[in-house]
């Protein structure tokens, strides 16, 4: 029979155990580690959750414009805005090129004014006919006061001719811009405060009574 010496079978008994250590301590941060994953999917599903309260509401990209009646903006011209001598100027298309911000500009064609429509001064028409512009007040589709005055041009073409609003055009534009749509048919009204010429740019609709 073969005799061990009592020196290495402390040393097979010893390396046992250390293997026996090693692989338990793996087993245990294996599972520590999965824990700690686990614990961390939790809190960024969590997360998830709150920052999704905080998120504004979605804009409907289809949403309509403001309408309002035609007695609704008489009583606002009339009340609110102590205006007088309120009258339709023109129906019109808004195009592409009306809202264009390299165009800064909203175009009313002459061949398009209502009949028999006389809403500029004679001081006015002069001013125009010679070039000049002048500044006038603009209401928007929700019966705001633009902040900034528009200036008013003629555009005389070969063909045609057409009263212009420019300058800040393009900022009313961006202040309305849930209520401006390419193809939509709005209405341009005028009015006069303390003898000043104003344009109300509207969607109004005749059957609505109030």
């Amino acid at each position: 029979m073969e005799i061990i010496p009592q020196d290495s079978a402390k040393g097979r008994n010893s390396a046992a155990t250390g293997y026996k250590k090693e692989a338990e301590d793996e087993y245990y941060l294996k599972k520590i580690q999965e824990l700690v994953n686990q614990k961390m999917k939790l809190l960024a599903e969590q997360q998830v959750k709150e920052e999704s309260k905080l998120k504004p509401p979605i804009e409907m990209k289809n949403s309509k414009p403001m309408v309002i009646s035609k007695r609704r903006l008489e009583e606002f011209i009339t009340n609110e805005m102590n205006g007088t001598d309120l009258k339709l100027v023109l129906k019109k298309i808004l195009y592409e090129s009306d809202l264009r911000k390299n165009q800064n500009r909203l175009s009313m064609p002459m061949n398009q004014l209502e009949k028999n429509i006389e809403f500029l001064n004679e001081n006015e028409k002069q001013d125009l006919e010679n070039g000049k512009e002048f500044e006038v007040g603009l209401l928007g589709p929700r019966l705001g006061l633009h902040n900034k005055s528009m200036m008013m041009k003629i555009w005389k073409l070969k063909s045609s001719s057409s009263y212009v609003l420019k300058t800040n055009w393009n900022e009313f534009v961006e202040e309305n811009k849930k209520d401006l749509k390419p193809h939509s048919e709005i209405q341009v009204w005028s009015f006069r405060k303390d003898n000043q010429l104003y344009f109300a740019l509207v969607y109004v609709d005749e059957k609505i009574e109030f």
